[in-house]
């Protein structure tokens, strides 16, 4: 089954002769990810640009995909001999590398500005990394406006789009298409008319709305998310029909996964609609949100989170290795609360079992409610 990685051998067409499409803008997200501070001849000015290929090739790949989902994906290997033999991404340069970590004010942020010959910047945003903080900004959606990441997003369109001139893409995956989208709607109108596409690859969508262009028709014009069939991210405090339903060659939550995802001849392969799995999800997680305010979302996830870190994970992978034992130690924390908090904790999470199932009667009864149609969109 094709993915993006067969589209990389496939399609050897350049950016001139062949325009950019949305399994392009998958391909962007996904070099997002990559850790260009690991090709010790970056240049200290981030406005001066490196060949792709170079970066690749004279990197170690353990050290590129270090600390992200591509570390143990199969096709990590195969995505980077595809685009170091395509002649699509031959001359694509990399610039204005940004990577931000921060504990204190619990923020992951990281950007790349990818140019292939065609005149136009196209800004890729990175998803969520293995970092804790990183986890804790994506839950910080479910209470927060805005996150420090989001303010970075837009701060960092506006810096590139003062230094380059022409047309802009944004684009990314997971938490990287909020960054996406958020970026869109705030940065200033100068800006905001030189945008000719913004791609969210199951990214979450936002607490409330960022900006009146959420209404705008020429944003929804250029907005093109997409999610796979089993999506749990990216249908996170999504309300609208936005959004497009790609087929996926894995299981569940591993659908998330930007290899996962099915291409034919430039675009995706859809559906009609999100399977039972992903409307479970959803309405399970929506109607956990509705039984609390964003005060008490706050408490229970920062609640949570300091248990967890007490623990001495610093990392998801720390967390998936260990996970039994942290259980128990958040147990065990959570029985020495005082009265009032751990009541609080114990009704959150009566409160959450209630809807899971509520949700669950409702998704085994013949009329489950489900996402609506999305037609295969063009670039």
């Amino acid at each position: 089954m094709a993915n993006i990685v067969s589209y990389l051998a496939r399609e050897q067409r350049t950016f001139e002769e062949e325009p950019f499409n949305v399994v392009d803008g998958l391909v962007m997200a996904t070099l997002a990810y990559l850790r260009y501070e690991r090709y010790d001849r970056m240049p200290t000015n981030p406005a001066e640009p490196v060949r792709l290929h170079d970066v690749i090739a004279l990197t170690s790949w353990k050290a590129l995909v270090a600390g992200s989902w591509m570390r143990d994906a199969s096709d990590s290997r195969p995505f980077l001999r595809a685009l170091m033999a395509s002649r699509r991404y031959r001359d694509a340069f990399v610039s204005f590398y940004a990577n931000e970590h921060s504990d204190a004010v619990e923020k992951q942020f990281s950007a790349i500005t990818l140019t292939v010959g065609d005149g136009r910047s196209y800004l890729a945003f990175r998803g969520t990394d293995g970092s804790l903080a990183g986890w804790k900004e994506d839950f910080n959606l479910c209470f927060m406006d805005v996150t420090p990441s989001q303010r970075a997003a837009v701060a960092y369109v506006s810096g590139v789009a003062s230094a380059l001139p022409g047309r802009i893409v944004l684009t990314g995956h997971s938490k990287g298409g909020n960054l996406a989208q958020y970026a869109a709607l705030c940065v200033a109108s100068g800006v905001y008319g030189r945008i000719d596409r913004v791609c969210n690859y199951d990214g979450p969508s936002f607490l409330s709305d960022p900006s009146p262009r959420v209404d705008d028709a020429a944003y929804h014009a250029m907005l093109f998310k997409a999610v796979p069939e089993s999506s749990l991210f990216g249908m996170i405090l999504e309300s609208g029909r936005d959004y497009h339903v790609v087929q996926s060659s894995a299981m569940l939550i591993f659908q998330h996964e930007p290899f996962s995802w099915l291409v034919s001849h430039g675009d995706f392969l859809y559906q009609q609609r999100l399977n039972r799995t992903a409307v479970w999800a959803d309405g399970t997680l929506d109607g956990w949100l509705k039984t609390r305010t964003p005060e008490q979302r706050a408490q229970f996830i920062d609640t949570i989170y300091d248990f967890v870190a007490a623990s001495g994970v610093k990392t998801s992978q720390d967390l998936h290795r260990n996970f039994g034992s942290i259980v128990v130690n958040v147990a065990t924390s959570t029985a020495k609360l005082d009265p009032e908090t751990r009541s609080f904790i114990l009704d959150t999470l009566k409160a959450l079992l209630g809807v899971v199932g509520s949700e669950t009667k409702k998704v085994i009864m013949p009329r489950a409610r489900y996402g609506s149609p999305s037609d295969s969109p063009s670039a």
